[in-house]
């Protein structure tokens, strides 16, 4: 078959929240946009299993300088400190506007928006869970968007570090598929490396592997804003972590004991890499299985619970966990499969270190915006409104390499024409098994890290380039797992590189080192290798700024003032009776 070749003024790849922002600001901009998913727009990603709740700062009610300071302390202090704050200058009006599309916020009878208690100090607002991208795919098409579904793209066009566009392959047919375009969003989401959580598994790293390849500078690999996630272990169920913790439900031990009291102040609402970090804590003095218990919950709030979560409520009432209104039994809860998140570096209108390649949402580095769906939003839209300026500004065509789109073909389609191989599954398994352990990306030592990393380059040396598939869909999963592959030599190198603890625990550096690790860390393709640098955050120029000096980690300590570790002239010793792995 031939190709089908789609040219426009802006291509957006990707269609969760922040890709659908994107293209509708960029229509409303005057550019024609394409926007591609390799599943459907709306549809697939996090934005489509979005929890029914989002954290907005809303004027007249909030203290702004309170949201701003708890997002920098969160993060590090290895944020863009200009790029937050306009973040947070932005996202009210984001969220007004989504209001206008006919997005659906839960009010009070005198039309207040509901705000409730979720992870961390701050309140959140309510929204019927599955209505959210309906509303917003639908909003983009009424605009003019052409929407291109079940597209998987591999790779980005570029000439002379010019981005011309992108190509894939349709996942039911395989035909080629060339894509056009005077500048291009990146708005493919992160990677859970189709762990546990469920609307997190067409979300495999696809934009950082095709932006590595083609030139493009990642960066935040190795301290992501939220590391982890916790779901069900024996359910197939989620999200909804902020509604549960913010009704009450606690984590227990296999004792039976409440834990996350004694962890941080917040209990069960602290930050998720907090949970991680206590959940392994517990496992490693042999306190696991760890469940969560909302047995006490009122009817009302299971009720409420239904209209804000109404998928993974009704899969709870058919495992039998819910029962006339009432969780008549604690669930067994883990962690799930760390996130990878190897964003591109950005500027403040979201371009890339390439001409005309935006990236937004979990596409891009963690230190350019706020977590979560307003943010994916904002950024979006800020990326989106950029292209189409780029766009009116460069109307002439780039040209296309025809040498290299052959390559790209032939890599795109290789494995279709392999007789026998590997299958991906056993690729995607073999990471699992390898970065899921709490003591590899959790609770980190050099070791450990390396001896990660040891496998993952096997797998990339053995297995990757034989995988082989049966049809196009499975070419799709095959092309996913090498993504997920070279995010997870990403994540591992970077985790190896910053030697200090900050937003992971390093047993290693039990210290946060701010005299020498306010820096973040790039990746970029150099001769063949992934090269890892520094680049210093201009923390004297920001407003926020934190103590210079070492001081031990907040979770080491707490773990010290339990009589789990030793810390004596920056050395960590376990106390006996922990499970450790050597």
């Amino acid at each position: 078959m031939e190709p089908i070749t789609l040219k426009s003024d802006v291509l957006v790849i990707g269609g969760g929240i922040a890709g659908t922002y994107a293209a509708i600001k960029a229509a409303e901009n005057g550019a024609g946009v394409v926007q591609v998913d390799k599943g459907r727009v709306g549809k697939s990603g996090c934005s489509a299993f979005a929890a029914g709740v989002m954290f907005v700062y809303i004027p007249g009610e909030d203290d702004l300088d309170d949201w701003f300071a708890a997002e920098v302390r969160h993060r590090g202090y290895l944020v863009q400190q200009d790029r937050l704050q306009s973040y947070f200058q932005r996202i009210y009006d984001i969220f007004r506007e989504m209001e206008c599309f006919g997005v659906r916020f839960l009010r009070t009878p005198d039309g207040r928006l509901e705000r409730d208690k979720g992870r961390g100090r701050f309140p959140l607002i309510k929204f019927p869970g599955l209505q959210l991208m309906e509303v917003m795919a639908k909003t983009a098409a009424a605009r003019g968007v052409r929407q291109v579904n079940r597209v998987m793209v591999t790779d980005l066009l570029v000439h002379d570090r010019k981005v011309a566009g992108a190509m894939g392959f349709e996942v039911r047919t395989g035909q080629l598929h060339i894509f056009e375009a005077r500048a291009t969003v990146l708005a493919t989401g992160s990677t859970q490396y189709k762990g546990l959580s469920p609307g997190h598994r067409d979300c495999t790293g696809d934009g950082y592997a095709m932006a590595y390849r083609a030139g493009a500078v990642l960066s935040g690999a190795d301290a992501n804003d939220i590391a982890y996630n916790a779901f069900p272990a024996r359910y197939d169920i989620g999200p909804g972590m902020n509604m549960f913790v913010g009704q009450g439900g606690r984590l227990v031990n296999s004792r039976g004991e409440r834990f996350m009291p004694k962890y941080h102040p917040l209990a069960e609402r602290a930050p998720l890499n907090t949970l991680a970090q206590a959940m392994a804590l517990e496992a490693m003095q042999d306190h696991a299985p760890i469940y969560m218990d909302m047995t006490h919950f009122t009817p009302q709030q299971v009720a409420e619970m239904k209209v804000v979560l109404p998928l993974v409520m009704e899969m709870y009432e058919k495992a039998g966990i819910i029962s006339r209104d009432k969780f008549v039994k604690p669930i067994e809860w883990m962690i799930t499969a760390p996130y990878g998140r190897a964003g591109l570096r950005t500027g403040k209108d979201q371009e890339t270190s390439l001409e005309g390649l935006y990236a937004c949402g979990e596409a891009a580095a963690m230190q350019s915006f706020a977590s979560g769906l307003p943010a994916c939003a904002a950024s979006g839209a800020a990326a989106g409104t950029a292209a189409a300026q780029f766009a009116s500004h460069h109307p002439g065509d780039i040209p296309v390499d025809q040498t290299r789109l052959k390559d790209l073909q032939h890599f795109a389609l290789a494995p279709l024409h392999r007789k026998t191989g590997p299958e991906p599954d056993h690729l995607i398994l073999s990471l699992l098994e390898t970065l899921v352990p709490c003591d590899v990306l959790v609770i980190r030592h050099r070791e450990r890290l390396k001896m990660a990393l040891a496998a993952v380059e096997d797998l990339k040396d053995t297995c990757a380039p034989y995988l082989a598939a049966y049809d196009p869909h499975y070419l799709k999963t095959v092309h996913e797992s090498l993504n997920m592959l070279f995010t997870a030599e990403c994540q591992l190198r970077s985790a190896l590189f910053r030697e200090e603890s900050r937003m992971a625990m390093r047993e290693d550096f039990p210290f946060t080192d701010n005299d020498n690790w306010l820096q973040w860390i790039n990746v970029q393709a150099e001769n063949g290798r992934m090269a890892l640098t520094k680049e210093k955050v201009p923390i004297e120029d920001y407003k926020l700024r934190p103590e210079r000096g070492k001081m031990l980690h907040r979770t080491w300590e707490t773990a010290q003032k339990l009589g789990l570790v030793t810390i004596r002239d920056g050395t960590l010793t376990w106390n006996a009776g922990l499970t450790q792995r050597q």
